[in-house]
């Protein structure tokens, strides 16, 4: 009987001390270092339990993880779309950058070009051939590693179009305004909302690390660590938009 027990207690202390995991992978963000990314994550998440970050560099590889009953995803929008039925997932945050939660993708080059030849752009092949399809523009691709390197990539002449965000643009405008004079707008996306942060089995037992999340942006250390995947904070869905991408699994 009394080993019986202990085995009981064993199995509860196994199971509380379980490590809950965070994965990451974004369509619509490129990242350069991702050992760096999974530090900074874990030195944070370590500091409020047994928590661990594990970013993805292969939407397929990400995929494949999508198995656990309660676990926390980070990806964009559009992959949520995707596949949010198929892995039961559900939004609950929802990242903000300059107090917006969406963000406008536009295709870019120097003025007055037909639109033909190359397009560089920092995202994941199939969010890049679904821009252009929505586009309906036909252009051969080359990625690049970070949005800022594609609009470059048109300045120096490697490319004729970058496919970037409104964000990238704008910031293009304060480093190098001379090149941004120089390129216009020739197509540009609905708004969408950015990255956003979903609980896989019950919320119940997520709320506590979907706290973690929510709370990141408020603090010195939590900013630091969210800009490396460039936002400044998750915030809660507001209920309206939350019905809404939730209508369009």
């Amino acid at each position: 009987m009394k080993i019986i027990i202990y085995i009981l207690l064993l199995s509860t202390l196994l199971f509380s001390n379980e490590t809950r995991m965070v994965y990451f992978y974004a369509t619509d963000t490129n990242i350069n270092n991702f050992k760096s990314l999974k530090i900074s994550f874990d030195n944070y998440l370590h500091k409020m339990g047994d928590y661990e970050f594990q970013p993805f560099d292969k939407k397929e590889t990400f995929e494949k993880n999508l198995t656990p009953q309660n676990m926390l995803v980070i990806l964009s929008s559009w992959h949520y779309i995707q596949i949010a039925n198929q892995y039961n997932l559900n939004a609950v945050l929802v990242a903000s950058k300059d107090n917006n939660i969406k963000d406008t993708k536009i295709l870019v080059g120097q003025k007055n070009m037909p639109i033909n030849g190359v397009v560089t752009s920092a995202y994941d092949k199939d969010y890049t051939s679904k821009l252009l399809h929505q586009f309906n523009t036909d252009l051969s691709v080359l990625i690049v590693p970070k949005e800022l390197d594609a609009l470059m990539s048109v300045g120096f002449g490697m490319s004729n179009f970058a496919l970037v965000s409104k964000d990238s643009f704008n910031l293009l405008k304060e480093v190098n305004p001379t090149l941004a004079n120089n390129l216009t707008i020739y197509n540009e996306s609905k708004p969408t909302y950015r990255m956003m942060l979903a609980y896989h089995g019950e919320i119940s037992k997520n709320k506590k690390l979907i706290d973690i999340f929510e709370n990141m942006g408020l603090k010195d250390d939590g900013k630091e660590v969210l800009n490396q995947i460039g936002i400044d904070k998750f915030i809660l869905f507001p209920s309206q938009d939350l019905e809404q991408i939730r209508r369009a699994r």
